[in-house]
C-alpha cells in the first residue's frame, strides 16, 4: 500500500508532465544535433568558405547528417536550422526584416543595438556571444572576396544581398560596469556593424516627407536643369546620400554618369550610371584600388557627370576638384560635417582637407578650387523629434576674393527649427543669368535683392 508521500510524488510528476510541452524534448535533442552538424561544417573549412547555392547545400548537409548518425526523425529539422544559419541572418533576422531599422551593431558577449527611425535601441533577441559572432561573420563572408580572422582583424564588406558589414576584432572591446573596487574594465569582443542598402526615394517622395518644401523642390529642379555642381553636407544618418541619389533622378536620360565610392552603396535614380569603387588588397597585400585612382580614371572615360559617394580624405577631394574642371556637365559629392551643418563649416572643412594635400597648395589655389568646383552647398540634419530629416540650409558659393583671401557665399534658403518651416530668400542674379544663357527664365523663384554675403577667411 503506497504511503502518502509516494502518492504526492507521483501526482507532482504527472502535473509536471502535463505542464511540459511534449515537443520540448525534441527541441533539446535537435539543438544538440544541430551543434554537432554546425561543428562538422566549420571543420570542413573549404566547403564553408565557398558557400554553394542553398539547394546544393541541402543535399550536402543531408550527406553529412547521415555520416554523423543524426536520427532520421531529427534530420530534416536540423538541416533546416543549419540552412537558416548559413543563408539568413539568424538571431537578427527580425531586425533585417524591419523596414524602419537602418543599422545594426553587435558587441559579442554584451549587446546588440539597432537604429530605428533615428533612435538607438537594444535587442535582447539579437544577443550573441563572441563565438556566435565569429561564426556569423565567417558565414556571411563565405563565397565573397572578403576575409576576417585574427591575422586580419578588420574588414569592410558588401555582402551579396547588398548589405554592408564592417567587422572589428583583435584590439576591440566593451567597457564593463563598475566592479566591486569601482573600476570599469574592458573586455575584448568582436564588433559587427551592419548597414542596410539605401532605399530609393524620389524628390517628390522626399517633399511629401517634409525633408524640404515646395520652393526648395523647385530650386532643386532648376539646379539640376542647369547642371550646377553641389555638395551635400551633414552628420552621420542625415540622409546625405539619399538626397543626392534623388537629385540624380533629374539628370537627362541621354547623359552618362559615373559614381565613385568606397563600396557601391548609392542607389542613383538616373538612367545610365557606371560604377567605380575601391578594392581591398589581397592576402599578399597586393591588388588594392583606391578611390583617388578611380577618379583619375574618369578623366579618360568621357562621362557627362561624375559623382563621388563621400569625400573623406585630402587626396580624394583634390582629385575630385581636378575632375570638376574637365567634366562636361555636373560634379557632386557628399561631405561629413558634424553638428549643425552649414555652408561656412563645409567650406572650412574642404579648405582644411585641401591644405593638407601633399602638393601643399597655396591659399589662392585652395580658394579657387573650392569656389570654381562647388556652386551649391546643401546642408542636411537628422531631426528625430520632428520624425525625419531636414534640409536646413542651401547656399551658393561665389568667386574667391584673393586680395582679402576669403570665399564669399550667400544663403538661398534656411530651415527654422522652432516652426519646422523654411524661408526661401531667392536665387542669385548669377543663377538667373546662367539660366538666361540657356534660353530659360526662372519665373517661379524670386531673385535675391541686397544679398547678405558671408565669408570664410582662409
Amino acid at each position: 500500500m503506497p504511503n502518502l508521500q509516494d502518492i504526492e510524488r507521483v501526482q507532482t510528476q504527472m502535473e509536471q508532465m502535463l505542464k511540459e510541452d511534449p515537443r520540448d524534448d525534441f527541441y533539446r535533442e535537435a539543438s544538440e544535433h544541430h551543434k554537432k552538424l554546425m561543428a562538422e561544417i566549420r571543420r570542413r573549412q573549404e566547403w564553408w568558405r565557398d558557400l554553394p547555392p542553398r539547394r546544393a547545400a541541402y543535399a550536402y548537409l543531408g550527406k553529412i547528417a547521415g555520416e554523423l548518425g543524426i536520427p532520421p526523425n531529427y534530420r530534416e529539422y536540423v538541416i533546416t536550422m543549419a540552412l537558416n544559419d548559413m543563408y539568413s541572418y539568424g538571431k537578427i533576422q527580425h531586425l533585417i526584416d524591419d523596414p524602419l531599422v537602418s543599422d545594426i551593431q553587435i558587441y559579442g558577449d554584451h549587446f546588440t543595438f539597432y537604429i530605428k527611425e533615428g533612435k538607438r535601441y537594444i535587442s535582447t533577441e539579437g544577443y550573441m556571444d563572441n563565438e556566435e559572432v565569429l561564426n556569423f561573420v565567417q558565414k556571411k563572408l563565405s563565397g565573397t572576396n572578403y576575409r576576417f580572422d585574427m591575422t586580419n582583424p578588420s574588414t569592410d564588406a558588401i555582402l551579396p544581398d547588398g548589405y554592408r558589414m564592417h567587422v572589428v576584432g583583435g584590439p576591440a572591446g566593451w567597457t564593463l560596469p563598475e566592479d566591486e573596487d569601482g573600476r570599469r574594465l574592458e573586455k575584448d569582443c568582436l564588433i559587427v556593424t551592419i548597414r542596410k542598402p539605401l532605399r530609393n526615394f524620389t524628390l517628390q517622395e522626399l517633399l511629401s516627407l517634409r525633408v524640404f518644401d515646395e520652393k526648395i523642390y523647385l530650386f532643386f529642379q532648376w539646379m539640376q536643369r542647369l547642371a550646377r555642381s553641389f555638395v551635400v553636407v551633414g552628420g552621420t544618418g542625415s540622409s546625405k546620400s539619399t538626397l543626392m541619389a534623388a537629385l540624380l533622378g533629374l539628370i537627362p536620360p541621354d547623359r552618362m554618369s559615373c559614381i565613385i565610392e568606397e563600396m557601391p552603396e548609392l542607389q542613383p535614380l538616373c538612367a545610365w550610371a557606371a560604377r567605380l569603387y575601391e578594392r581591398a588588397p589581397n592576402a599578399e597585400g597586393r591588388g588594392a584600388v583606391r578611390m583617388a585612382q578611380q577618379i583619375v580614371n574618369t578623366l579618360r572615360m568621357m562621362f557627362d557627370n561624375v559623382y563621388i559617394g563621400e569625400v573623406r580624405t585630402s587626396i580624394v577631394l583634390w582629385e575630385f576638384f581636378q575632375a570638376a574642371a574637365t567634366v562636361t556637365y555636373q560634379t557632386a559629392t557628399t561631405l561629413h560635417v558634424a553638428g549643425f551643418a552649414n555652408a561656412g563649416a563645409a567650406i572650412r572643412r574642404m579648405a582644411a582637407l585641401l591644405s593638407s594635400h601633399e602638393s601643399r597648395p597655396s591659399t589662392a589655389m585652395v580658394g579657387d578650387l573650392i569656389s570654381m568646383s562647388v556652386r551649391h552647398i546643401i546642408s542636411m540634419r537628422s531631426v528625430p523629434e520632428r520624425g525625419g530629416k531636414r534640409v536646413v540650409e542651401i547656399a551658393e558659393v561665389l568667386p574667391y576674393e584673393p586680395r582679402e583671401q576669403r570665399i564669399p557665399y550667400v544663403i538661398i534658403a534656411k530651415w527654422d527649427p522652432r516652426t519646422d518651416t523654411w524661408a526661401f530668400h531667392g536665387i542669385t542674379e548669377q543663377m538667373a543669368e546662367e539660366a538666361a544663357l540657356h534660353g530659360h527664365t526662372i519665373s517661379e523663384l524670386p531673385i535675391l535683392e541686397n544679398p547678405n554675403v558671408q565669408y570664410v577667411y582662409l
